[in-house]
């Protein structure tokens, strides 16, 4: 038996090693809690996404009806002065519809530019989640390593408390028995 600087050290370490392990469990925990997050703010981006595209189309609809409702307006003015539908009369139809058109593309590309910027923000989340997810992985194995490495350190604390089988009763006879000696030989 011989207990020692060895038992201590190895029993150290072993401590040491199931702390670290431990210390990268929690670490996984928080990174897959990370990746989560992630994963619902990249959900949540997609739905954002879904909601433009769907507010930009009511939009353009209600624009639609303002240039019918600003053209029949018109008309109605035109005619109602005693003006005809030529010349200075078609060029104010002509004006209000055109500008009308313009504010639909406005809003379209409004729209547009928008649901891209929620689709780049879903592939962002989903980037980040996959990085963390990784990070997690990658703690899940150091700490099967520290845990691992702790058995083992362990181990080898507890083999300097067991006897060496020099130590061990009847040696000399199993020795003998077998033709093996206690002193060392020259090769």
């Amino acid at each position: 038996m011989a207990f020692g600087n060895a038992t201590f050290s190895d029993a150290g370490s072993a401590v040491s090693d199931l702390f670290s392990g431990f210390g990268d469990l929690q670490k996984a925990q928080g990174d897959y809690a990370e990746a989560h997050a992630y994963d619902l703010a990249a959900k949540y981006a997609i739905q954002n996404e879904d909601f433009t595209r769907q507010s930009t189309a009511i939009k353009e609809v209600q624009e639609q009806r303002q240039i019918y409702q600003g053209v029949g307006t018109a008309k109605a003015d035109i005619t109602g002065s005693g003006m005809t539908l030529s010349g200075s009369g078609l060029d104010i139809l002509r004006s209000s519809a055109e500008q009308g058109a313009l504010t639909k593309q406005v809003l379209a590309q409004q729209g547009a530019i928008d649901e891209a910027g929620y689709q780049e923000q879903h592939d962002a989340y989903q980037s980040m989640a996959a990085a963390a997810r990784y990070a997690g992985n990658a703690a899940g194995d150091a700490a099967f390593g520290s845990f691992a490495a702790g058995g083992i350190n362990a181990a080898g604390s507890i083999a300097t408390l067991l006897p060496s089988p020099s130590d061990t009763p009847g040696a000399d006879l199993f020795r003998e028995a077998f033709g093996e000696t206690s002193q060392p030989t020259d090769l």
